[in-house]
């Protein structure tokens, strides 16, 4: 995978904005504003008075790919892929962006924030926290994550553009399921899909800054490192 010029301060300062405003939202949540209230019940109405029979069917099996268990299984398969083909340092990186932002990152903000689930119509049963969507966190961290390296992989704008409206569109599509199943708030998907672009963005400026040092501790390990991502700068 190859890439332009880029700079780990942008894509970190990008990713605190975003962790701010979901540090916005969070704030709000946990001091039960009204305008988090209102905001809530306007798109829980909206959203929730198109269901259908027919649809809940198909909507009750996509949501399923959004799920951690579902991007945890994913993960595992991506970076064995990705250790067999010797590209241990992207393999660490991906694997651990999943680990520590989604799985963990997602439980820990969970118990703090201890948000109940709606007590509205819910098509299926969630008993755990509402805040964030850990379907919301999980599918915006691993089709996210994705779809930045492949947008910052290519030459051409208009893949560009492509590649991140599929990727938009699914990741608000697995959010869109999540309120209309009646198991989140729609401020619980907003926050779950703001931090999960924190957490892309952070990475991608981490691992800028770590990534020649981890290939030549793996060197050290007799681990001969393929990595591709990043690697060359236009």
């Amino acid at each position: 995978m190859k890439s332009q010029r880029l700079t780990p301060a942008s894509f970190l300062l990008a990713g605190i904005i975003f962790l701010l405003l979901f540090g916005v939202i969070a704030w709000g949540v946990y001091f039960e504003s009204n305008w988090i209230r209102s905001f809530d019940l306007s798109w829980i109405e909206r959203i929730q008075g198109t269901i259908s029979e027919g649809k809940t069917a198909f909507i009750m099996f996509i949501t399923e790919l959004g799920s951690m268990k579902a991007v945890i299984a994913m993960t595992i398969i991506i970076c064995i892929v990705l250790f067999f083909k010797r590209k241990f340092a992207e393999g660490l990186w991906f694997g651990g962006t999943i680990l520590f932002c989604a799985a963990i990152g997602g439980k820990v903000l969970k118990k703090i924030v201890e948000r109940d689930r709606p007590n509205f119509l819910q098509l299926i049963e969630k008993t755990n926290e509402s805040f964030p969507s850990g379907h919301a966190t999980a599918t915006t961290i691993f089709y996210g994550f994705i779809g930045m390296v492949l947008i910052l992989s290519v030459y051409q704008i208009w893949k560009k553009v492509i590649i991140s409206f599929i990727t938009l569109v699914w990741i608000g599509f697995i959010l869109f399921t999540r309120i209309y199943l009646g198991v989140h708030f729609p401020t619980d998907v907003l926050a779950g899909f703001l931090y999960g672009l924190a957490a892309v963005f952070i990475s991608i400026g981490v691992y800028l800054l770590i990534r020649e040092p981890l290939r030549q501790l793996l060197q050290k390990l007799h681990l001969a490192d393929q990595s591709q991502a990043f690697k060359r700068a236009r």
